[in-house]
């Protein structure tokens, strides 16, 4: 299923409707890539939040709304994140229910 128009999650990878039906699904496939790279992505941004709390408390950086900024950013990728997880184990559990 191609959906076409939207943008791809920052810096993720995206693969165009030929390399989806091109790459075959393994084991180590494309969606533990997009998670690896979707948690790498919410560790920088706690990191960059944690950098711009200390300069703001050091008063290296006077400016409080980047600083605010940053934060929010790696609080709401931090709850997206949570929030696929909750969903995946979800999955997990109605999967594993499942009979036979």
């Amino acid at each position: 299923m191609n959906i076409h128009g939207y943008q791809s999650v920052g810096g993720l990878p995206q693969l165009t409707g030929s390399q989806q039906a091109d790459k075959p699904v393994t084991g180590s496939g494309n969606f533990a890539t997009l998670l690896n790279a979707y948690v790498n992505e919410v560790n920088h941004d706690s990191k960059e939040a944690d950098k711009a709390a200390v300069s703001l408390a050091t008063g290296e950086n006077k400016n409080t709304s980047e600083t605010l900024l940053a934060i929010q950013k790696a609080d709401l990728s931090f709850k997206m994140m949570l929030s696929v997880r909750n969903k995946l184990v979800d999955a997990y559990r109605e999967i594993s229910r499942m009979q036979v």
